[in-house]
């Protein structure tokens, strides 16, 4: 989706996957009950407390809600309190099967669940879990994303990290037909916090950023066991299906900037609220988004960025002065002045902040 947004006198050019107007392309919101009764992680969410939560909507494909339905139904309800976050998942599947049983492999290369929280989301340092139906774990912490130089550092632990697994039906037997396996987690607020605002748990009405994500590989029964379907021609297994609670606009889940919103509430959890409720300058950073990928295709062309937004895109400086570059020939900081005054900044390394 392309179209062209007029914000404080200056119009840009938006092709970044966000169709503005149709609701169904932007980040989904979920306001998380806080709940002040004790939870049993064991992979069954029995306890009162979460009848309370509301269940997401059923997750979509990862590049967008338009692409065809996911096969099998994944959803997810949330709560909180002065301890930590709780999470829990249910996964519609005929056939559960899991290989992997050492923590921190790579998960993801059986069928999993996966949780991504940016806390103050800015899109840097922001942490990843993977949990397959085994209950194998496999966290690890971004200081940025990969398309903005990260690294995974694969050795960062949540601490006291809980997870309780329940399937309903059997696990690596192909000779019947399963229901679903669910996944309960409760994460500590002090292995987040440190890069939390405040570096203090979420206060009432915070609001971080996260996402969900589901991977599904195809797979056939050889001899009583699963087997991926592979491709004759590669000799590699087919693309797993990815299955998200908010659509990334591509097969990428480090795109934070794209992850839903997360409030954390003390009122009904049916309460609605808008993108503007949430992130009253939603906008202002698809701006700079957009700007920021134009300032790497230039350098792409010409070793070195823009110094100014008529050398970047042929566009002079609105009468309101709202955006200004900084550059030089390896770094750049792009800014921009809402109406209520505030100025949103975003730099070379796709961080996005506030002042």
């Amino acid at each position: 989706m392309r179209e062209i947004i007029c914000l404080f006198g200056l119009s840009i050019l938006i092709s970044n996957g966000f169709a503005f107007g149709q609701a169904q392309e932007l980040p989904r919101i979920y306001r998380c009950v806080k709940t002040e009764q004790p939870l049993t992680i064991d992979g069954r969410a029995g306890e009162a407390a979460w009848k309370k939560a509301r269940w997401t909507k059923d997750f979509v494909d990862i590049e967008s809600r338009l692409k065809p339905a996911p096969e099998f139904r994944t959803r997810i309800k949330m709560l909180w309190d002065e301890n930590g976050l709780y999470i829990f998942a249910e996964l519609e599947e005929p056939h559960i099967w899991a290989k992997l049983s050492e923590r921190d492999q790579i998960i993801y290369h059986d069928n999993d669940f996966e949780v991504f929280i940016d806390p103050d989301g800015d899109y840097h340092n922001y942490f990843e879990l993977e949990i397959n139906a085994l209950g194998t774990a496999f966290d690890l912490f971004m200081n940025r994303p990969y398309n903005a130089g990260g690294r995974a550092l694969i050795g960062w632990d949540i601490a006291d990290l809980q997870t309780g697994i329940f399937a309903d039906g059997t696990i690596n037997q192909p000779d019947d037909i399963d229901t679903a396996w669910c996944v309960e987690i409760a994460i500590p607020w002090k292995s987040l916090q440190e890069f939390a605002p405040r570096r203090q748990p979420p206060q009432t009405e915070d609001i971080w950023r996260m996402n969900f994500s589901r991977v599904q590989w195809e797979t056939k029964i050889v001899k009583g066991k699963y087997k991926k379907l592979m491709n004759p021609d590669s000799g590699k297994p087919l693309p797993e299906s990815n299955w998200v609670w908010s659509p990334q606009g591509a097969i990428n889940m480090h795109l934070p900037e794209k992850w839903g919103y997360v409030v954390f509430a003390n009122l009904p959890a049916d309460t609605i609220l808008t993108i503007a409720d949430v992130d009253p300058y939603f906008k202002i950073k698809q701006q700079l988004l957009n700007l920021y990928q134009q300032q790497k295709d230039f350098y792409k062309h010409r070793q070195r960025y823009a110094s100014s937004l008529y050398e970047l895109n042929k566009q002079g400086r609105s009468s309101e002065n709202t955006v200004l570059i900084q550059a030089t020939s390896w770094q750049f900081l792009i800014s921009i002045t809402s109406e209520d005054g505030k100025r949103l900044f975003i730099d070379h390394e796709k961080r996005i902040w506030m002042e």
